[in-house]
């Protein structure tokens, strides 16, 4: 039977994940302020849970505080931006490694019905095709930190696996370079079948390697890039 303090860390928690959501898929822009009231209003809550999950926004990095300024969505540096791609070309492919050797069936069924749906938006195309790559590319690369089983590399990489420099950087891809990265998935799948350590981790690397330089190359391109409808 569910007590009532742990439905009040339930309602903490999906007050963080619906803002999380909205600060991730680019539906607050950097530099919007983030009020109190007005998102207990909108969410139908009290403040509380509001103001802890816009405190977990600022440990996270999604979000700003300074004082007498309020919370804001964080802006993105030059610098912050190497550094999140950096951080994940160190410890990602360390995950995928430990997701080959202790990931099971179940595991296999999620990041292939992922990389299937992913396939079909790049197929199918249409004004939300890139969300719904994102979906799949989120669900991915979530599933390997799930099953890699390391609170550890969970508590270093959960907040920049979805960052929104990253998430937004897939309206930059052309059609050919999304197949590409959709080959490297399939890669990673067939490593995790193999229980191959350590071929995951070289294709994990690869992909995001690969993923920094496209990037980096279009990066003026992002701060033109609006909030998607």
């Amino acid at each position: 039977m569910e007590t009532g303090a742990s439905k009040v860390e339930r309602g903490k928690d999906k007050v963080y994940e619906v803002l999380r959501q909205r600060v991730v898929g680019g539906r607050y822009k950097p530099g919007t302020q983030l009020k109190e009231e007005p998102l207990a209003r909108e969410l139908g809550v009290s403040r509380t849970p509001v103001r802890t999950a816009l405190r977990r926004l600022v440990e996270e990095g999604l979000a700003t505080a300074d004082a007498g300024q309020g919370i804001h969505v964080a802006a993105w540096s030059e610098w912050d931006i190497e550094e999140t791609f950096q951080l994940r070309m160190l410890l990602e492919p360390y995950a995928a490694s430990l997701a080959a050797e202790r990931g099971d069936e179940e595991m296999l069924k999620i990041l292939k019905d992922s990389n299937e749906r992913m396939a079909s938006a790049i197929r199918d195309g249409g004004p939300h095709s890139v969300e719904k790559i994102q979906a799949a590319n989120s669900t991915f690369h979530r599933t390997i930190l799930d099953y890699s089983a390391s609170p550890r590399l969970r508590a270093m990489l959960e907040t920049i696996i979805d960052m929104p420099i990253i998430v937004r950087s897939f309206h930059l891809y052309e059609p050919a370079q999304l197949e590409q990265s959709l080959h490297h998935h399939q890669d990673l799948v067939l490593a995790m079948e193999a229980k191959d350590g350590e071929l995951a981790r070289q294709v994990m690397r690869l992909h995001l390697r690969m993923s920094y330089h496209r990037f980096m190359k279009r990066r003026s391109e992002y701060q033109g890039l609006g909030a998607p409808g």
